[in-house]
């Protein structure tokens, strides 16, 4: 199955994970994470992505990097499968060894402090260390200054995106500061979208309580209407309220509004049983309400309900 490809804003920082298979722990020796890390170091000098922070969990890996003009994968992939290579040559397996392709969440610039806080405090969640400053498998220590940062770390960069100038004080607040990582599963939402055409969910950014999720559409692309924002136009160009017009009532001005319904969602290419789900209806009613003709007022209703509807389509659709 082809995957969609994901996108991600220049200048932006992303939580980036990458789980291997059925949560074993691969990372069992300092040679694995050592090993790890040279591969993560030459993909990212190959990229234009800057890392600002990782931690190297048993089952797991976090990562923060500020996306640059190459495509996520420009990296991940440059370190994750070399690394699945020697993994399985090390200890005479054949199979995957990361679950899937790395999963990425936005964050904006106020929260950048609390995801590297939260990615450092990672093995004092898991009781491996008592404080950040004591595993040698994050970049807490190089960032903090108590240890010599890899040459594809920006260090300094994570200290003023943090908000600090000194790595003592950096160290300090971690210490106190379990942060957050504000990641949204966006899996039931993306299976959601593509039944509408080829649209995909941008990275998600958070801004407090609030998660933004922008939709994104290759140009040109087919995009098959919401019915539901079907109803929504019908309701706006009609007049009829949409309660109304979901309901079981009827009245010669709701009919004629379902039957404009009816007629436009056909036009653009749903089926009856789209629209009868939006519009609360049997599908039989509404192949009954195609099937019939409008007046010369309701027909151009319609016209304007299917030139509102192609509208909202072609700004998805860019």
């Amino acid at each position: 199955m082809s995957r969609t490809a994901r996108y991600n804003t220049p200048g932006s920082t992303y939580h980036i994970i990458s789980r291997f298979v059925d949560h074993r722990w691969f990372f069992s020796s300092h040679e694995e994470r050592a090993t790890y890390l040279r591969m993560l170091g030459h993909a990212l000098g190959n990229s234009d992505w800057k890392c600002l922070a990782f931690a190297l969990m048993s089952n797991h890996i976090h990562i923060a990097a500020v996306a640059g003009q190459l495509p996520m994968s420009s990296w991940t992939k440059a370190a994750n499968a070399p690394f699945a290579w020697w993994m399985n040559k090390r200890h005479g397996r054949i199979g995957p060894v990361f679950a899937d392709r790395s999963k990425d969440y936005g964050t904006i610039a106020r929260n950048e402090g609390r995801l590297l806080a939260y990615i450092h405090n990672n093995p004092v969640r898991a009781g491996v260390v008592t404080h950040a400053r004591h595993s040698d498998w994050t970049s807490h220590r190089a960032i903090a200054g108590l240890a010599v940062a890899p040459p594809w770390l920006h260090a300094d960069e994570a200290l003023k995106r943090a908000g600090f100038d000194n790595g003592k004080a950096f160290d300090r607040w971690v210490d106190r500061t379990p942060g957050e990582s504000y990641d949204v599963e966006l899996e039931e939402h993306r299976r959601t979208l593509r039944k509408r055409g080829s649209i995909e969910l941008g990275t998600p950014t958070t801004d407090g309580d609030v998660t933004m999720i922008p939709l994104l559409s290759r140009r040109f692309a087919h995009v098959r209407l919401d019915p539901r924002w079907l109803v929504q136009i019908v309701s706006d160009v009609t007049g009829v309220p949409k309660v109304e017009l979901c309901s079981r009532r009827r009245n010669p001005p709701l009919c004629t509004a379902r039957r404009i319904a009816a007629k436009a969602g056909q036009r653009l290419g749903l089926t009856p049983t789209e629209i009868a789900g939006a519009l609360g209806v049997s599908e039989a009613a509404v192949r009954k309400q195609c099937r019939r003709d409008l007046g010369e007022t309701p027909a151009k209703l319609l016209d304007a309900v299917v030139d509102q509807c192609q509208l909202v389509m072609q700004r998805l659709a860019v």
